[in-house]
This record gives structure tokens, C-alpha cells and sequence, in this order.
């Protein structure tokens, strides 16, 4: 190594550190948005209810669907955001996984919510 790659290699380093901590940032700010719109908007597809009649067998006509409908929600959401950002704040090796693991989460609430009120 030269006397030029060696004073070069601290500033490529802070670069790179940099914009790996704005990716995290942006990825984190995502994240958040995409639970938030989940914890706050999804739970009201339990209105898709209001057209259910006597003796109606669809999923959101049911007890249990409308609960399901209106929990899941409110239950995934806060538990994949924090999942999220520990995944891009912790240092270990694959924490990054729980990242997508929690995107996944999510996108799965909404298939299983709009599958439940057939959305």
C-alpha cells in the first residue's frame, strides 16, 4: 500500500459509512410509513361488512373475519416496524434479513385483510 492509497482510505471509508447511513435512514423512513399507512388505514376495511346480509357466508360477514380484518393490523404493524429497525440499526451480521422479514409482514397483512373483506 502507498502513501496515497493509505490517505485515500479513510475518506473512501467515511463515504461509504455515510451512505450506508443514509440508505438505513431511507429504508427505516420507509419502513415506517408503510406500517403507519397499515396501522392507520387497513383496519377499516371492516366497513366492507356493511353490505353483509342474514345467512351471508363471505369471510368478512363472520364474527371471527371482522375481528381478523381489524387485529391483524393493528397488531403487525407496530411489531414489523420495530422488527425493521432493529434489523438496519443493529451491527450483527444479518440483521439486515429482519428488514425485508418485516416489509414481508406487512405485505402479508394486507393480503390476508383484503383476502378476508375480498379487496
Amino acid at each position: 500500500m502507498t502513501s496515497a492509497d493509505a490517505a485515500q482510505t479513510p475518506t473512501t471509508a467515511a463515504a461509504d459509512s455515510a451512505a450506508v447511513t443514509a440508505l438505513k435512514v431511507m429504508g427505516t423512513a420507509a419502513l415506517w410509513l408503510f406500517a403507519g399507512l397499515t396501522f392507520l388505514i387497513l383496519p377499516f376495511t371492516v366497513m366492507a361488512s356493511d353490505g353483509c346480509n342474514q345467512g351471508d357466508t363471505r369471510a368478512i360477514c363472520t364474527v371471527a373475519g371482522q375481528q381478523a380484518a381489524a387485529w391483524i393490523p393493528w397488531l403487525t404493524a407496530p411489531a414489523a416496524a420495530l422488527l425493521g429497525t432493529w434489523g438496519l440499526m443493529s451491527r450483527r451480521e444479518g440483521a439486515p434479513v429482519a428488514w425485508g422479514v418485516a416489509l414481508v409482514m406487512l405485505m402479508g397483512a394486507w393480503v390476508v385483510v383484503l383476502g378476508i373483506t375480498g379487496g
